[in-house]
């Protein structure tokens, strides 16, 4: 489901701007059911060897302290500008930099400045650039720990990726690690903090080629691929057995629905959370179908705005809702028989559409319930993406209008991590079919 990006306009306060993705708050237990599943792996996740730039980024920043002036500005975010940065620098094809996080902005900063810096870069890059994005799994699998220091998985990484480039081990590469260690300190010396290492254009090469997601060697694919299979406290849930199947899939075939079709078949024990996803998408499906529905009507109308129970005479719109009061039920269950807490939370979420009503009624509870949740999404809350001009009338705004597209009642609403583990697998064991 691809949003469309709002923009801020006079009448919109910043304090309550627009909630721009999940209108109907569908997306925390679907997050919930994807953790049981495969714990650590977030969608976001596509190059597996950014937990190898992690790893060794820890030798290079081992004990620099942060700027108390420049409190933003840590050491490893300073390594991160620079291995971005290298990156786009030596391999300018968008194409080579697909799921390299951040390099859009770099690319844009560079041309703008020539370096990187806090206000330049990621607005958050605790999340989105690459140490936010793959933090999560990098602590799970023992190489960082909170704070990004490194861990013993972390040592034996780097050590791998060491002997790739010829070295005997992380402890022989001193003169590389310390080049770049210079170059952050460089930067944290910088008022304000950015890139400035004073590099030839080998120099960028040199720290792009190493950490480059395409050129992962030999025995660091193995170490990543081991970490990515244990077996004890740290296992990664039914990632193996989904990496397995993926050999069995070509590309046009490969979907969650699939996937989970066979992972049921190939994994019992994990069929009770299987049918928990598929019921929850089920429920999911109708109601995101109905919303996307009222959205598309939007052009329909003209300044007095939809009329909701107009809804009600699109056919397309009965059948998305239909037995959903059903669904309801089903979904709490199968959600109880996985974690109780999860049915609590549906339960509490999703309760109004319990009980079973007539398709003008649901068009009326699907807007009300869409606007209960923007106001939840912030303690001053967010925007509905439409204004409500009475019971029974709204106005969409442009920018939340949607083309009426093909109803696909058996696809999934959402991810489960079966397509970052497909690029891991590609990463490290396979080939596109």
């Amino acid at each position: 489901m691809v949003s469309t990006l709002p923009h801020l306009t006079t009448f919109d306060p910043t304090a309550s701007s627009e909630g721009t993705i999940d209108p109907l708050g569908l997306y925390q237990i679907a997050d919930q059911l994807a953790t049981k599943l495969v714990p650590a792996v977030r969608e976001r996740m596509k190059r597996i060897r950014f937990l190898t730039a992690m790893a060794v980024g820890c030798f290079v920043t081992e004990g620099l302290e942060t700027d108390e002036d420049q409190p933003d500005c840590l050491p490893y975010l300073i390594w991160e500008w620079l291995v971005i940065e290298a990156m786009v620098r030596t391999y300018p094809n968008p194409d080579d930099l697909w799921a390299v996080p951040g390099s859009q902005v770099t690319k844009q900063a560079l041309a703008n400045h020539g370096y990187l810096d806090y206000r330049s870069y990621l607005k958050t890059p605790r999340i989105f650039g690459f140490h936010g994005v793959y933090k999560r799994l990098a602590i799970h699998l023992g190489l960082v720990d909170l704070h990004i220091c490194l861990r013993p998985g972390g040592e034996i990484l780097a050590d791998s990726w060491a002997r790739d480039l010829g070295y005997n081990d992380i402890d022989d590469a001193q003169k590389v690690l310390k080049k770049w260690r210079d170059a952050v300190q460089r930067g944290l010396a910088s008022k304000p903090c950015k890139t400035c290492p004073v590099w030839k254009a080998d120099d960028w090469s040199e720290l792009a080629v190493a950490f480059f997601p395409n050129n992962t060697g030999r025995r660091e694919k193995k170490v990543l691929k081991k970490l990515l299979h244990k077996t004890d406290e740290r296992a990664l849930g039914a990632l193996p057995a989904i990496w397995a199947l993926q050999k069995d899939f070509v590309e046009e075939d490969y979907s969650e629905e699939t996937l989970h079709t066979r992972l049921k078949q190939t994994l019992p024990s994990y069929c009770t959370l299987l049918k928990a996803i598929a019921t929850y998408e089920d429920f999911s499906r109708g109601l995101q179908d109905a919303f996307d529905l009222i959205l598309a009507s939007g052009d329909s109308w003209d300044g007095r705005g939809l009329e909701v129970s107009s809804m009600a005479n699109e056919a397309e719109f009965v059948s998305s809702l239909d037995r959903l009061d059903n669904r309801y039920e089903e979904t709490k269950h199968r959600l109880g028989e996985v974690d109780l807490q999860m049915a609590v939370l549906f339960d509490e979420r999703f309760g109004r559409f319990a009980m079973p009503v007539n398709a003008e009624e649901a068009a009326k509870i699907i807007c009300e319930h869409h606007e209960e949740i923007q106001k939840r999404k912030s303690a001053d809350g967010k925007r509905a993406w439409f204004d409500r001009l009475g019971p029974n009338h709204i106005y969409i705004r442009n920018q939340y209008r949607k083309s009426r597209r093909e109803m696909m009642p058996d696809r999934y609403v959402h991810d489960y991590r079966g397509r970052p583990i497909r690029n891991f697998y590609f990463d490290l064991d396979g080939k596109k079919k």
